[in-house]
């Protein structure tokens, strides 16, 4: 991607040349904290709706193709995580320069997540709504991986 830069280029249209420029106002600062904020806010929404739903109706969990598990520990745990990790974005879009080490590690949990959740759904014990979820972690993920490789070439 191109951010706060001016790209000059020559179209041609049937044999006639037209100079043409295209502008992108949006830096890259402007960028990180869009980005980062809404992977603060994807995790919160994600987080607090898996930990609320099953207190609802345990049922809920049928709608990730999951079986009911005999406790909620260990889901009611990464769901934690997962809210954790919603601060550390949060933290990041305040000050990307300062809190870079932490996109690393997310950049990892984001393909990881894809990784489990596709890897269950081929097998059969995952719903294609549980795909969509990590679906948008990959999105995520991908968008990170490329913040820093940004980055490594920026500097």
């Amino acid at each position: 991607m191109v951010f706060g830069t001016c790209r000059k280029f020559t179209l041609e249209i049937l044999g006639a040349n037209f100079p043409c420029q295209i502008v992108i106002d949006m830096n890259r600062a402007k960028y990180h904290r869009l980005m980062y904020s809404f992977a603060a806010i994807w995790n919160w929404v994600l987080a607090i709706t898996f930990l609320v739903l099953p207190r609802i109706d345990i049922s809920y969990f049928s709608l990730a193709g999951d079986t009911i598990p005999p406790t909620l520990l260990w889901f009611d745990c990464f769901m934690g995580l997962v809210f954790a990790f919603g601060i550390g974005f949060y933290l990041v879009s305040l000050n990307p320069a300062k809190n870079h080490g932490l996109v690393k590690i997310a950049a990892f949990e984001k393909v990881w997540v894809f990784v489990i959740g596709i890897s269950y759904f081929l097998i059969g014990e995952a719903s294609l709504i549980l795909v969509g979820v990590v679906l948008g972690d990959l999105i995520f993920g991908l968008l990170f991986i490329e913040d820093l490789l940004a980055i490594r070439r920026a500097s």
